[in-house]
């Protein structure tokens, strides 16, 4: 099974040059634990990620709310394409220890974003993560 069939094209992004509270809010109105960033010049490339636990190890540190969103952001973001198998997106989740994937499309433009709970849900993606896990793919 491809990644494609499981991501979820509702991506919330937020401009990285956005605040703090302004991404604490968008999460909480959105219910998602994810946004992509992105700089309003190219919306379609993925600039970092924030999650909403680093929002709270941010406001725990005494990060001012007030303080660009992009300055708790992760910029290394890990992604995986479309046409991957989901085994491999299981397997960049669990070496990265994260709970959401950016996905992209052939052309490296934000495609949606599969987490944990998507592959879990899909019993075929338990059976591909096995599959992958014993293949010559790992990892």
């Amino acid at each position: 099974m491809k990644v494609e069939e499981i991501a979820s094209r509702e991506v919330v992004t937020l401009d990285k040059e956005a605040k703090i509270i302004d991404a604490a809010k968008l999460i909480a109105a959105k219910r998602v634990g994810f946004l992509v960033l992105v700089d309003a010049s190219n919306p379609k490339k993925p600039w970092g990620v924030v999650s909403e636990r680093d929002i709270i190890k941010a406001i725990a540190e005494g990060e001012p709310l007030d303080a660009k969103v992009k300055s708790i952001a992760t910029t290394k973001v890990i992604a995986i394409k479309k046409d991957e198998e989901i085994g491999k997106a299981a397997a960049l989740m669990v070496s990265n220890n994260i709970r959401h994937l950016v996905v992209l499309d052939e052309y490296d433009r934000l495609f949606g974003v599969v987490s944990i709970r998507d592959l879990i849900a899909e019993k075929s993606a338990l059976k591909s993560l096995a599959h992958y896990e014993t293949s010559s793919h790992v990892l």
